[in-house]
C-alpha cells in the first residue's frame, strides 16, 4: 500500500502524488469526495454522472457525437415522417 505526507498549500490545495493519480485516473478538474472515519480521512474518485448515463461520457463515445455533428453540418441527413418510411428508405 502507498502512502504519501501531503502539504497543504496556498488556498487550504493539496497536490495529489503522481502514483495515486495513475491509479486512480483521475485528470485535472475531476471531482474527489472526502469522508470522515473513525480512523482519519477517506479520499475517493467520485463520478457526479449518473451511472446509467457514464456511457455518453466516455472518449469513444463523444468521439462518435462529433462525428455525427459533422455530418449534420455537411448536409448529410434525411428526415421521414413516419418509422415506416424510415424502414423503406433503408432497405432501397
Amino acid at each position: 500500500m502507498n502512502q504519501a505526507v501531503l502539504k497543504i498549500q496556498k488556498n487550504k490545495n493539496i497536490t495529489l502524488p503522481v502514483w495515486l493519480i495513475k491509479k486512480f485516473h483521475v485528470m485535472m478538474g475531476d471531482y474527489v469526495r472526502i469522508e470522515e472515519t473513525k480512523n482519519g480521512v477517506l479520499l475517493k474518485p467520485a463520478k457526479l454522472i449518473d451511472p446509467s448515463q457514464a456511457y455518453f461520457w466516455t472518449k469513444e463515445w463523444q468521439e462518435a457525437e462529433k462525428e455525427v455533428d459533422a455530418e449534420i453540418q455537411k448536409g448529410k441527413v434525411k428526415k421521414t415522417k413516419s418509422i415506416e418510411e424510415l424502414m423503406k428508405d433503408l432497405r432501397a
